[in-house]
Formats: structure tokens, C-alpha cells, sequence
């Protein structure tokens, strides 16, 4: 089944096209967190069935005459993916029928390690033909009812994958395992975190176990759906009790996109609500897992949760290295994110849709740097890995993680990221491959994972040609060009290389051993440079990575005057990341109009309730370094307005503020609470035009009036590309009253001005 791919995709190119078609108005939406005084090829012949004339000798016969040419039929059209189409493949969760045959071949010709975990299901006591469901009306997971639920879906998935992977196919064990859901469809009534009466805590820990147990048990229902023993009655009884008892628990809670909540908990209800949405063929569950996983909004403001993947990788390091939101919580909660990523992208996958490689394999940049936070190098010591504070969401006031809690988890969370992305991809995960080798032995016990990971997701080995280096990105952080890239199995290291063409010629750099980082810092003279990297070893491929552009020490990315009422009046010049120059146009939202400008001309005006203009989505989504600038006339201000405001939604973002306290501009990660900040001494002033500018360069922001530097700070570890713009506003941001007054000359470089050109913008 072909893919809705997306490996090099940024993380604001969100799949749906619609997405950014934000003209609500602001009484649409509920009041969110803020920051103080800001809101949070085929061959021709083969083609054309064009082939050699053929001849019949002998007999006294004539020859033939060639047959006519027969066209070949067109190819036929890729299938739709279940995002788009809402259609579902059966069976279509975990494994597929294609899987199934697979692992039975395998286990049947004693290859390994398929036929010693076979060896290992069969002598299970879990999937004995003697055991008896332990139905209850009520699971609560404060007390021990919750092990009746934990327990009988271990033994009904081991009795079913006894039914689907005997050859013959014993009846037996699907009988049996119809038994166990049969009990369970027909006595539970609710899923609860403690019961009736109880004084204990209600730490709203339900909405995990409704998560995770109701996915685990429509995996159990999604494979044995393909045995003809099971009524269709009872078949329907059971999806109809995931849909009323599990469902609402997932759904509300991924409805609302809270951000307080750790990463695990809206995986939980993500894969959740994506496994019971395919078997019960719901594509509205399907896609609401989907869109919470990818932060796709679909053209409505709405926040997502920690398990977007945006918010879910908080901070993206050198190397493609990205900060899970939970590292530095601990590792028993980070492999637990891993095993629900796994999971709910191997779904996807199977249904046509590829979040496996969403943003540039983003979640394998999360699983690499989990991974190796579970390792230690061969002194026995951890890896010194890097880190930026984060908060802890779960904490009512601010409350700084400032290192990666290191661990040696034992769950066996790496199969299916393992066997996506290595043998199924050819790419190369070394963390994620030395754990999956060191976890195997770890085949079930926790109620948290889907038992015989490595029975029903091991692939064979990848055999295919080694392939380039792929995904390689180049952001501009201080003096230095930081690239980074995605490697390939069988690579033996990397040569990196720069050229002043797109074309070349390339000189080499420098090489990078695979076994590293792959990551590399250049420091070019100032100029246009063009970056590729190429593998090196035994069969390694000629060709090299995507060819990636850079300007140095930075170059004008966005004009956009705002300076005439007709229809040119919101067009800007966009110069894209490639270099090319196009034409992008805002949209005005809410009584956004025209009114008087600086120079005898017309500027946009916002009427300090609801106006604003929307600006398309990838303006500062690859960028570090950066600068942008702009002219604003306040009739007056409001603490909680803001004049620019860009992110992934109200909980990740930067925004200026003319009056949050003070004039500021902030950065945040995770809402207000790790929001990092410049600030001016007094509000931006009144009754006159101001030019306003921001400049970061490395760790370094700047906040100018006038031309003047009025605030500074060498403690900015946030940057636009870290937080995303797949909404960007001027005049307003999220959810709160606009900016009151006029703003003209919106000005966007890739790179950090210096003083001197911020200067001369303000004397324009």
C-alpha cells in the first residue's frame, strides 16, 4: 500500500489544505493561557507495449502481419490513505493479513527469532485452553479490578495469535478468545480511576487506562474479525462497547488539547481512539487521532496536547536529536511514549498513512534520543546528551526540568520503530537497534505494552542497496551553519560537502564516522552556499542527500509593505528557503481595514476587539537565527493584546506584546510557564508611528525601538523553528482583544540584523 509520505516535510507543511483558513471570529473561541500581557520509471517499449514484430517461416506461408500496438494500461492510482478517504483496510491495527502469512512461513521453515517466540506463545500459560474471563461491570484503575481487565486481554491477544499464526489455523484458541471479548462486551459498563465511595485520590488516571486497555483490545477484535466463528451479533456487541464505555473517555479528552498534561496521555488517547476508530470503522476517531498527532487543525483554532508530535519533541538538537517532553521526567515514562508512538504510527501505516516519516522522521529523532538515554557508553557510564530546560507541565506553577533523567528501561518499546525505519526503510536508528537487541528477552508483563512485540512486528534484516543520506537540514545559529541528516544501513560514515551552485562543483568539508552524531558545524565567509552529504563504505550510492541552501550571515526572507488599500494592498515577497521569490498574501480577518499611514500613504488598521491579519504558515518555520521588524501607531494599549504573534498554537509560539508590562517579546515551548523573554523599560509608545525590531543570533535577542536597542538577553534557547507558525497573526494572537491602532513595513531576514541595518530600517 503506498504512502501518504511526508519524510521532508517541515513541521508546519500540516497535511490538510485547509488548515489555515482561519477567519473565525474571536468569540468563537474559549480564553486561553497567556504570557503577562500575551496570549499564550518505466521503459519506453514497456510503456507503450510496443514490441518486436514476430514472424511465422515455413508451410509456404506468408508471413504474419505484426500485431497492431497495444497501449499499456494505465498504472493504476495510488490507494487513498484512511485520513482522506475514511476507508479501512482489514485486518489493519498492528498486522496486516499479509503480516500474518509472513511470521507463518517464517515460524513454519524454523527461521529465527519467529519460531522461538512461537515456541515461547505455545508454552504460555496465558494462552492455555483452560483459562476463564474474569469479567467486571467496572474497572477502576485504583484498585485491583483493573487487573481482571489487565490480565484477561494478555490471555485474550495470546489466545488469538495461537489461532492466527497455528498453520493449520487451530479454531480452538479463536473460540476461546471470542469467549473472553464475548464476556467483557455483554458486563463492563464503565472504566473509572476509583470506585464509588472511595476516598482515595481521583488523579483522572482513567483516561490512560481507557486509552491504552481500549486499544489493546481492539487489536485483539481487529484480528480475530477475520474468523468466520465469530458472530456478527457478538461481533458488533463488542465494538459497541469500546464505542460507549472507552471512546467518550479519548475522544473528550483529545478534544481539548490540554497541555498540562504529560506527552503519555494523549498517546494514550490518540492510539487509543485511532485503533477503535478502524475496527469499529469510525473514520471520525481515525482522524481525530491523526490530526492530535500531527497538530493538523483543519482550519480551526484549537490547541493540541504533549502528544503532538510538535509539542511531543520539545526542542530538536544537532544530529536530528530530539528532546522527548518526557525526558526529563523519567525513562519509564519516556519508553512509555515510545511504545505508544510505536504503536499508533505502525496503525497509521498500515491504514496508508505515513506519520512514521511526518516532519522528517520526527518521532525517530524522539526514539533516537530516548533511546540512547537508556544506554551507556563503554565505560558503563551514561552518554552526555543534550538538553534544554523544559517544564513540567503536570506543576501548577513554573517548575524546570534541566537534564535528562537517564535510565536502563527494560521494556521492549523498539519493534516497531526498529522495524519501520531500519528494516523496512533502510535507514539507519544505532540507539534504537542496541536496544532492541538488549530489550528482546521482554516480551509482555506490563499492562502499558502489547505483548510479543518482536513475534508479530520483526521484519527480515534489510537486504535492499544502501541508500543516500536523506532528510539533511542547515540552520544558521550564530557564526556556524549547523547541518544535520539522516544516515543509512550499511553506511560506514558521511562526507560533507559546500558549493557556491546548487550544481556544484561540492569541496569536501569533512567526513563524520557513522557510529556519531550525524551532525556537522561549518563556519563559511559570508555568502549564498549550497551543503549535500554523501555516504561513504562498501555499496555505498553514488548519489547524494537533498541539495540544501543557506545565506550567510543571513539574507531578506519576507517584504510585506501594507501600504495600499487595493487589491496589492497585503502581497509580500516571500524569498523561500530554496532561494526562489514568490508572492504570499494575507488575509484581513474581523474589521481589519485601511487607515492613515506614515508616509501620505495607508496602513492596516485594527480596531482593538477582534481584527487581525492572518499570514500563511512557513515564514520562519526553518529558521534560528532571525529578525523582523515592523511600523505601529497605537491609539492605546491592553495588557493582554499583542501585534504579532506566530506558532504552533496558543501553548508554543512567539509573539510581541506592546504592553505586557512592558514592551516584549516572547518565546515559549509549553505555554507561558517556560516562556523566555526580552523586554524594554517602559510599553511601546502612544499616538506616534514606532518602529519595532527582534533579532536572535545564537542564545542571543535583541529588542529594538526606534532603531535603538531597549532589552536584551543571552538566554534564548527557543527559536522560530522550535515552536512552528502554522498560525501567524499581525494585530492580534490567539484568542484575546487585537492591537488598537495602525501597523505597516512587516520585514522578516533569515539571520540576526546588526545594529547599524536596524538602524537604517528605522530611518527608512
Amino acid at each position: 500500500m503506498s504512502k501518504k509520505s511526508v519524510e521532508h516535510a517541515r513541521l508546519n507543511d500540516l497535511p490538510n489544505p485547509v488548515r489555515r483558513a482561519l477567519s473565525f471570529g474571536l468569540g468563537l473561541f474559549p480564553m486561553l493561557p497567556l504570557l503577562p500581557g500575551c496570549g499564550g520509471g518505466v521503459d519506453d517499449a514497456s510503456a507503450t507495449g510496443v514490441g518486436q514484430t514476430q514472424e511465422k517461416t515455413g508451410g509456404g506461408q506468408a508471413p504474419t502481419a505484426p500485431a497492431p500496438a497495444t497501449p499499456a494500461p494505465a498504472p493504476a492510482p495510488a490507494p487513498v490513505p484512511a485520513s482522506e478517504s475514511g476507508v479501512f483496510g482489514h485486518p489493519g491495527l498492528l498486522a496486516t493479513e499479509d503480516d500474518f502469512t509472513r511470521i507463518r512461513a517464517l515460524i513454519k521453515a524454523g527461521q529465527e527469532p519467529w519460531a522461538h517466540w512461537w515456541s515461547m506463545l505455545c508454552a504460555e500459560r496465558m494462552s492455555s485452553l483452560d483459562a476463564k474471563p474474569f469479567p467486571l461491570p467496572a474497572v477502576y484503575r485504583a484498585d485491583g479490578s483493573k487487573n481482571n481487565l489487565y490480565v484477561d486481554i494478555w490471555r485474550a491477544w495470546s489466545l488469538t495469535l495461537r489461532w492466527k499464526l497455528s498453520d493449520p489455523q487451530d479454531n480452538r484458541y479463536a473460540d476461546k478468545a471470542v469467549e473472553f471479548l464475548d464476556a467483557w462486551a455483554t458486563t463492563l459498563k464503565e472504566v473509572g480511576t476509583v470506585p464509588p465511595g472511595s476516598t482515595a485520590h481521583d488523579d483522572h488516571t482513567f483516561i490512560i487506562l481507557a486509552g491504552i486497555q481500549g486499544h489493546q483490545l481492539a487489536q485483539i477484535g481487529e484480528v480475530l474479525r477475520t474468523y468466520p466463528g465469530w458472530a456478527p451479533a457478538s461481533l458488533k456487541r463488542f465494538q459497541d462497547m469500546l464505542l460507549n464505555v472507552f471512546v467518550p473517555i479519548s475522544s473528550s479528552f483529545l478534544s481539548d488539547g490540554r497541555i498540562g498534561s504529560h506527552a503519555n496521555w494523549d498517546m494514550a488517547s490518540m492510539v487509543g481512539a485511532m485503533a477503535i476508530g478502524v475496527f469499529c470503522d469510525r473514520p471520525d476517531l481515525y482522524r481525530l487521532a491523526y490530526d492530535c498527532y500531527a497538530g493538523n487543525n483543519r482550519g480551526k483554532l484549537r490547541n493540541f496536547g504533549n502528544g503532538a508530535i510538535g509539542h511531543g519533541v520539545y526542542f530538536m538538537h544537532p544530529g536530528h536529536f530530539g528532546q522527548w517532553e518526557e525526558s526529563g521526567r523519567d525513562q519509564g515514562h519516556s519508553t512509555l511514549g515510545m511504545s505508544l508512538g510505536g504503536d499508533l504510527l505502525e496503525i497509521a501505516w498500515n491504514q496508508g498513512d505515513d506519520l512514521y516519516g511526518m516532519y522528517n522522521n520526527r518521532f525517530l529523532a524522539a526514539a533516537e534520543y530516548v533511546a540512547r538515554s537508556n544506554l551507556l557508553d563503554e565505560n558503563g557510564k551514561n552518554y552526555v546528551l543534550p538538553y534544554v530546560r523544559e517544564n513540567n507541565p503536570s506543576q501548577p506553577h513554573p517548575s524546570f526540568w534541566t537534564q535528562v533523567n537517564y535510565g536502563n528501561q527494560d521494556r521492549n518499546c523498539w519493534e516497531p520503530i526498529y522495524n519501520h525505519y531500519v528494516n523496512r526503510m533502510g535507514l539507519a536508528a544505532p540507539n534504537v537497534a542496541r536496544n532492541v537487541k538488549l530489550r528482546e528477552p521482554k516480551y509482555g508483563g506490563s499492562s502499558d505494552d502489547v505483548w510479543w512485540p518482536t513475534l508479530i512486528h520483526r521484519r527480515p534484516d534489510y537486504a535492499g542497496p544502501v541508500k543516500p543520506p536523506s532528510g539533511l537540514t542547515a540552520n544558521l545559529r550564530g557564526d556556524n551553519v549547523v547541518l544535520s541528516w539522516w544516515g543509512g544501513v550499511g553506511t560506514t560514515s558521511y562526507a560533507v560537502k559546500r558549493a557556491s551552485q546548487a550544481s556544484g562543483p561540492f569541496t569536501q568539508l569533512g567526513t563524520v564516522s557513522a557510529s556519531e552524531l550525524l551532525t556537522y558545524s561549518d563556519t563559511p565567509p559570508s555568502g549564498v552556499w549550497f551543503y549535500q552529504v554523501t555516504a561513504q563504505g562498501n555499496g555505498a550510492p553514488s548519489a547524494g542527500s537533498n541539495v540544501v541552501r543557506i545565506a550567510v550571515p543571513g539574507e531578506q526572507r519576507l517584504v510585506m509593505p501594507l501600504n495600499a488599500p487595493n487589491g496589492t494592498g497585503t502581497v509580500g515577497t516571500l524569498l523561500t528557503a530554496a532561494g526562489t521569490s514568490t508572492s504570499i498574501q494575507g488575509t484581513l480577518l474581523d474589521g481589519a481595514t485601511w487607515g492613515d499611514g506614515r508616509n501620505n500613504d495607508k496602513a492596516i488598521a485594527f480596531d482593538g476587539l477582534k481584527a487581525g491579519l492572518q499570514l500563511p504558515s512557513g515564514i520562519f518555520s526553518d529558521l534560528d537565527d532571525f529578525s523582523l521588524s515592523f511600523w505601529a501607531y497605537a491609539n492605546a494599549l491592553h495588557w493582554d493584546s499583542c501585534v504579532f504573534y506566530a506558532g504552533l498554537d496558543a501553548n508554543a509560539a512567539m509573539c510581541i506584546a506592546p504592553q505586557a508590562g512592558n514592551l516584549t517579546f516572547s518565546i515559549f515551548g509549553a505555554t507561558f510557564k517556560d516562556a523566555q523573554v526580552v523586554a524594554a523599560p517602559w510599553p511601546m509608545p502612544t499616538r506616534r508611528w514606532v518602529h519595532v525590531a527582534v533579532t536572535l543570533r545564537g542564545n542571543t535577542c535583541r529588542l529594538y525601538v526606534d532603531g535603538t536597542e531597549v532589552g536584551r538577553s543571552d538566554e534564548i534557547w527557543l527559536s522560530p523553528r522550535q515552536v512552528g507558525d502554522q498560525v501567524t497573526f499581525l494585530g492580534r494572537n490567539w484568542a484575546h482583544p487585537s492591537f488598537n491602532g495602525r501597523i505597516q513595513d512587516f520585514r522578516v531576514q533569515a539571520g540576526a540584523l546588526r545594529a547599524a541595518e536596524v538602524a537604517a530600517l528605522a530611518a527608512m
